[in-house]
């Protein structure tokens, strides 16, 4: 079981001063030149990027097994800095663990059915997808737990009471098809056949006889045939 408190909060952006303001209270122990490096680096995978909201410097990612003869928590093999970010596009927020070892990152888009719990050097949460395990991040630092863990609940409850666009991908719209009665013309006409080209040949019959005489009085293609005709013989 994850935590003692589980709710649903739902999750979306609507206050651009909200963004900035709580970024600059949740990141005001870093040096600005620091956090723009951080920045551009998380821009060279997600050029969307444009503001880290909230960030920690190493946690370790856990994923809850809840099948099998063991059930329990397991060691996702994602360690490193745990950054909340914003996007200009949707998602607007994302929870990004970078991990040290290796470009296995873990990377969640916040969303309005996310289920967060908390514990002492722990933050769990419940992703929409029920296909995916409850993630589970421990803090060293139970202080700098609970610093992220505000932030993150601050941001889910601001998304929670934002228009539902910034949470959901515009679907492609497929390009308008013009109605029957708007077709070009020319477009509702069977294509017409191409005119025979120049290099074209017509076979008759006097073509063909004249063709076979000319083989007949080459040699080399008589002995050719004669010889397959041998070696079909000795097939035989």
């Amino acid at each position: 079981q994850v935590g003692c408190r589980c709710t649903t909060l739902a999750v979306s952006a609507h206050c651009g001063w909200w963004i900035a303001s709580c970024s600059e209270m949740a990141n005001s122990g870093i040096e600005p030149a620091r956090l723009q490096n951080m920045l551009q680096t998380l821009q060279q995978g997600d050029p969307a990027i444009d503001q880290i909201v909230v960030y920690s410097k190493f946690v370790v990612a856990y994923l809850l097994q809840q099948d099998g003869p063991n059930p329990g928590w397991r060691k996702a093999n994602i360690e490193g800095p745990v950054y909340l970010v914003h996007r200009r596009t949707v998602p607007r927020y994302q929870l990004l663990v970078k991990n040290q070892f290796s470009t296995n990152d873990l990377l969640d888009d916040l969303h309005p059915e996310w289920e967060l719990d908390c514990q002492k050097n722990y933050v769990f949460y419940k992703v929409e997808d029920p296909s995916k395990r409850i993630r589970g991040l421990w803090f060293h630092d139970d202080n700098e737990r609970q610093r992220i863990e505000g932030i993150i609940e601050a941001t889910l409850k601001e998304i929670n009471n934002s228009p539902a666009e910034t949470q959901m991908e515009p679907q492609p719209q497929m390009p308008t098809q013009p109605e029957p009665n708007d077709l070009p013309q020319q477009a509702t006409h069977a294509p017409k056949a191409p005119a025979p080209s120049q290099d074209s040949v017509t076979i008759n019959t006097a073509g063909v006889k004249s063709a076979l005489r000319a083989l007949a009085d080459d040699d080399a293609f008589v002995s050719m045939v004669m010889q397959k005709l041998r070696e079909n013989q000795r097939a035989s």
